[in-house]
């Protein structure tokens, strides 16, 4: 009886720097990229996830600052908040802790509600938005 080869699951050179040893990556699965809540993210959301997915270390899926000021490195404000508003509320992340009036970032950890989409168990908390002085 013959054994099954291993797969070789290593990166392949067109996916690292040459002159890095860092191996961290960002993984995104094909059924989160063919899901219907993928699908409907614009591309600054995408963008931003990518972002935010970078400073996840495999431990702090509930710790995930991200400023204003991180954001406009990326885009202008206004696309900012509608990518950061576009992922939860597609269920791809959710607020852990809202720091704007303590004047601390925000904190963000990773979702899985997105799996739900579309659907009736679908459940997502918005963020809560500040109201204009009057």
């Amino acid at each position: 009886m013959s054994r099954k080869k291993k797969k070789d699951y290593s990166f392949r050179p067109f996916e690292k720097a040459t002159s890095s040893i860092d191996n961290h990556h960002i993984r995104i699965t094909r059924n989160m990229m063919e899901s219907v809540a993928w699908k409907e993210l614009s591309v600054h959301a995408v963008v931003l996830y990518l972002a935010m997915k970078t400073k996840y270390t495999g431990s702090n899926e509930n710790d995930i600052s991200f400023t204003y000021a991180e954001g406009e490195k990326l885009m202008n404000k206004a696309t900012f908040t509608k990518s950061m508003d576009q992922l939860i509320e597609n269920g791809f992340i959710q607020i852990i802790r809202q720091g704007w009036s303590i004047r601390e970032p925000n904190i963000y950890g990773f979702h899985t509600m997105w799996q739900l989409f579309g659907t009736k168990q679908f459940e997502v908390k918005p963020r809560v938005k500040r109201q204009p002085k009057q």
